[in-house]
């Protein structure tokens, strides 16, 4: 008799032992709710606490959120509390251990409602407005730009204007003065040089005030115009030398590969190397050829003068301004002669756009 009741005390435990365990009590943010009807938990948001008690059946617990953890969490006590959960719908899994017997899961549905950042749209709408600010910021940015262009236009039309008006006119008139002095102390030998000087630097001036005035002048902003300034300057000083020139330039498709300053320094550059060949080389032919190279434009002017040593005559022949020059930006010079073998001087002009 009593084994057979130790038997039936030890089947009714281990049939004890795989009783589903069962809900006791749900709580949302401390709240008691009923889920007999809906057969799950609602959260309105992440941030509310969800707290499930199970109804005592066993020795140890587990838990597991099968949609975000497959590992089961373990606990002595029937008592879960969630918080943060991500929004979506879930199911929280539970069971029980009785006499090292596990009970069949318990599964307790849950939805969490989602906030707005997870809804499908929140990303889309956040990239639509980060694409809309950053459109916004580029057509500000454009519309500045060519704000201060047409201001920068405006300046320089200003400055041209008063130049050639203001400084222009005093120049001529110092010229001017300076002959109606010479006439008054032409008994005065010494005084000549004085004044021959004075007429020479302002007529330099002036002349120097007029290339600046042309580079200054917004309608000149082209390579085209420059190369027709240059061909003509050239065949007129040389050819008053009777000295025959060759002008040779490539075909430029765009208006404006050349900015202001590097427009006028190799402007310069190339006046005071045709000048050169027209007091000093002795030349009777000379030549100007322009050729696109990478990143820049290649300026050579070249005569078949007597040529020099640069280094014994470098004051005499230009060539300091040539090295001053070349210091700028985007701008490098470099004199190559030799006395009976001409002169060439290179002038390579940065100019990605060319």
């Amino acid at each position: 008799m009593r084994v057979f009741f130790a038997m039936t005390f030890t089947l009714l435990f281990s049939l004890g032992g795989y009783a589903q365990p069962a809900v006791s009590e749900v709580r949302v943010n401390n709240k008691v709710v009923d889920i007999r009807k809906a057969g799950k938990v609602y959260l309105k948001s992440p941030e509310q606490m969800l707290m499930i008690e199970l109804k005592p059946s066993g020795e140890r617990y587990a838990y597991r959120i099968y949609t975000l953890d497959t590992s089961w969490t373990f606990s002595r006590y029937p008592v879960f509390n969630f918080l943060g959960l991500s929004g979506g719908s879930h199911v929280i899994e539970f069971k029980s251990w009785s006499g090292g017997m596990a009970s069949p899961v318990l599964k307790v549905g849950l939805e969490v409602q989602q906030t707005f950042w997870q809804e499908w749209w929140f990303w889309p709408v956040i990239l639509l407005y980060a694409v809309l600010v950053v459109g916004i910021a580029v057509y500000l940015f454009f519309l500045y730009d060519l704000r201060q262009k047409v201001k920068m236009q405006y300046v320089r039309n200003r400055i041209a204007s008063d130049l050639h008006d203001e400084v222009g006119s005093n120049l001529t008139s110092i010229a001017i003065y300076t002959e109606l002095l010479r006439d008054k102390v032409a008994g005065k030998k010494e005084l000549m040089p004085i004044l021959d000087r004075i007429t020479s630097n302002s007529e330099e001036t002036v002349g120097l005030m007029r290339d600046t005035i042309w580079a200054i002048n917004p309608e000149n902003d082209s390579t085209g115009r420059l190369t027709e300034k240059m061909r003509s300057f050239g065949a007129e000083i040389l050819a008053a030398r009777k000295i025959k020139f060759r002008f040779e330039v490539p075909e430029f498709h765009t208006r404006a590969e050349l900015s202001m300053e590097q427009r006028r320094n190799l402007y310069l550059v190339y006046k005071e190397a045709i000048n050169n060949i027209a007091k000093h080389s002795g030349a009777k032919n000379a030549e100007c050829v322009m050729t696109k190279e990478t990143n820049g434009l290649m300026v050579r002017v070249t005569d078949d003068g007597r040529g020099f040593d640069p280094d014994e005559t470098f004051e005499g022949n230009g060539l300091k301004n040539f090295s001053l020059r070349s210091r700028d930006s985007g701008l490098y010079v470099k004199v190559d002669s030799a006395p009976g073998k001409g002169t060439t001087v290179e002038v390579w002009v940065e100019a990605p756009a060319l």
